[in-house]
């Protein structure tokens, strides 16, 4: 399956379900006014909320942003947000990924998700929170990728700043991994307050 059909078929993955601050609900944009006016294509899609703010979904802007991340993740890869496991479900099968340690805050979206859905072996949660966790000391990954934010300005981009010094410490060296990344969901437009479509 590519890369498009797997991020879609995300709202077949699951049902309607709730753990305590966290609900997964399907939906559906009908409409064609709406459509044109969110930005989101007509159909179907599974969106997660968090105390009742939408945290993530499986819309074309959602995969538009979290693409180039899933074509270059490779090696042993830390993810600070679960969200609805559309990013670990796009690179589990990878056979360049070696490992996968998702940092997720909330036990309550641990619990629904799995609740509903298995990942392969590959795939380690952790609930703690990515501003306070810290990989074990000899540890080091290949790709670092933050996504935890829910809306984009500079505020957040301060934010993504700050979580880049912080784990920087646990990329592996150039020499070792020459295409090691370090990067956070949307931050160019949280950098330049470009507007998410």
């Amino acid at each position: 399956m590519g890369l498009y059909e797997t991020w879609k078929s995300l709202k077949d993955k699951y049902t309607d379900a709730s753990v305590g601050r966290a609900k997964i609900e399907r939906f559906r944009v009908e409409d064609k006014f709406k459509s044109f006016m969110s930005g989101v294509a007509e159909g179907e899609y599974v969106r997660l909320f968090i105390n009742g703010q939408l945290a993530m979904s499986n819309t074309d802007m959602e995969l538009r942003t979290n693409r180039d991340f899933i074509w270059d993740a490779h090696g042993d890869v830390l993810i600070g947000g679960l969200g609805i496991g559309g990013i670990v479900f796009c690179i589990q099968d990878k056979p360049e990924v070696n490992s996968i340690t998702v940092i997720e805050k909330h036990q309550d979206v641990i619990d629904l998700i799995l609740s509903q859905q298995k990942f392969n072996a590959k795939v380690r949660i952790i609930c703690a929170d990515v501003f306070e966790w810290k990989p074990m000391p000899d540890y080091r990954y290949d790709c670092i990728y933050m996504d935890i934010w829910n809306t984009i300005s500079r505020d957040e981009y301060k934010q993504m700043k700050k979580l880049k010094r912080r784990y920087g410490h646990w990329l592996k060296s150039k020499e070792e991994s020459p295409n090691r990344f370090n990067k956070c969901w949307a931050e160019w437009y949280a950098k330049t307050e470009h507007r998410l479509y």
